[in-house]
């Protein structure tokens, strides 16, 4: 018997994309899939493109499933319409789309989303901007592309979870380290980039935020670079990346986040089996590193 072929596309490779591929083949290897995984490099075109040529591709062969984490809000439409079309099961990872419902009225195959969360693991920060900051202050904010759901949640959860003494800067970069590094060191060199106008560094992830920290480290003056490096720092991302960071204090705090894939691929597996749709939205666990309520006021 053939094993069922799962399709997994991922928007990029950074650090928490490459933990999600692997999560994935270790998933299906446990659940006797064969399972392909996709990077689309940012491009949304390109992620298209990827996908499409899998679907005409497959056939009749034993393609049960997509999982798409999308690089854009639209979220390849066309592309699952035409999956679900061919009786092909969709699952869209950490992204908010506005054709699900419509997808899942009929029951011929598994139509939901896993996600971790991107509007609540915002408030979470927020939050932790305010338990740091309680008489208020400045956070220069580095968040993903605008054109990212993921980014675009965080950033609206941040929002709505912030106390009102707390004012924000942004600078926007890709999801990788190195984005951010490009973002900050370009955003550095305007005149009003000054590091005593901030009370602490946050990043929509923890790679944006060290990309900023090197940025900071690259400076030529040297009161401005002591002043940026001395600024607290927090950021977001699975616990075995971002809880070092704080037990070495490179950051003061974290938002602990969970991919994906596991729980994706064993929603999905249930679902094929018992031929019955999953809820539409399913989320993975997050929380405060440390608690909320164990964060010392940095002023």
């Amino acid at each position: 018997m053939k094993k069922s072929r799962i399709v997994v596309s991922l928007p990029n490779d950074n650090l928490y994309q490459h933990e999600q591929e692997l999560v994935a083949k270790s998933t299906g290897e446990r659940l006797g899939l064969d399972v392909q995984v996709l990077h689309a490099g940012d491009d949304a075109i390109a992620q298209s493109q990827q996908v499409l040529q899998i679907i005409h591709s497959s056939g009749e062969s034993t393609l049960g499933a997509i999982i798409v984490e999308p690089v854009s809000a639209t979220g390849l439409r066309r592309v699952a319409e035409v999956a679900v079309e061919k009786r092909i099961a969709w699952v869209i990872s950490n992204g908010h789309v506005d054709y699900i419902q419509h997808l899942r009225k009929s029951p011929q195959v598994p139509v939901f989303t896993v996600t971790q969360g991107q509007h609540e693991i915002g408030q979470l920060q927020g939050k932790q901007f305010g338990a740091l900051l309680p008489q208020g202050g400045a956070v220069l904010y580095i968040e993903g592309p605008n054109m990212s759901t993921v980014a675009v949640q965080r950033r609206e959860g941040m929002e709505s979870a912030r106390p009102q003494n707390i004012r924000i800067t942004t600078i926007r970069g890709k999801w990788t380290e190195e984005g951010a590094y490009q973002s900050t060191a370009a955003w550095l060199r305007l005149a009003t980039s000054r590091a005593e106008k901030f009370d602490l560094v946050a990043g929509q992830t923890h790679e944006l935020t060290l990309g900023a920290k090197r940025a900071f480290q690259k400076l030529e003056d040297p009161e401005q670079k002591a002043k940026w490096l001395g600024l607290p720092c927090i950021g977001n991302g699975i616990a075995s990346q971002a809880k070092p960071l704080v037990d070495q204090r490179v950051f003061v705090a974290a938002v602990i986040t969970s991919v994906t894939m596991d729980l994706a691929l064993r929603i999905l597996v249930r679902a094929l089996d018992t031929h019955a749709q999953p809820s539409e939205r399913n989320v993975a666990e997050m929380s405060s590193y440390p608690d909320l309520d164990k964060l010392r006021p940095l002023k």
